[in-house]
């Protein structure tokens, strides 16, 4: 069984669940949607912890669905910023990712190692991130 303790100053309440000898503790929020900083966040530095062996295949499934979630179309737009810094390319920006990251011609079947997984990841994230910031200072300014 759960326990709860009580909220700290940012809603936030740890959930410590008995597991065995061991016990592991749960952070849930209870008065805010996590947005995109906070999720990339935890891509960029915990992905295993959410889908198993960090790849990069599973994190930008992990970001559409997302996105998905959120239903506002932030990747349809980011798929649009990636072609335009690509001259227009038709590729889908996962694919565009890998270009900036490595090179022309590389593909995500030439990702050898989990370094390689990893750097791409953390490009992705990025990249989402220098897309979304003109956005959330335009949503500040309002």
């Amino acid at each position: 069984m759960a326990t709860r303790a009580a909220p700290d100053g940012n809603g936030l309440q740890p959930m410590v669940r008995p597991v065995g000898v061991h016990t592991e503790a749960v952070v849930v929020r209870d008065n805010a949607s996590v947005g995109w900083e906070e999720f990339l966040w935890h891509v960029d530095h915990r992905l295993g912890l959410y889908v198993g062996r960090p790849r990069y295949d599973r994190a930008f499934s992990a970001l559409t669905g997302f996105d998905l979630a959120r239903g506002r179309g932030e990747l349809a737009a980011f798929q649009e910023w990636m072609s335009a810094r690509h001259g227009g390319s038709s590729l889908a920006f996962w694919s565009l990712v890998i270009v900036e990251t490595f090179g022309d011609g590389v593909t995500e079947d030439r990702l050898a190692s989990d370094d390689d997984h990893m750097r791409a990841v953390s490009n992705l994230c990025q990249l989402l991130r220098d897309f979304l910031r003109p956005q959330a200072q335009t949503v500040d300014q309002r």
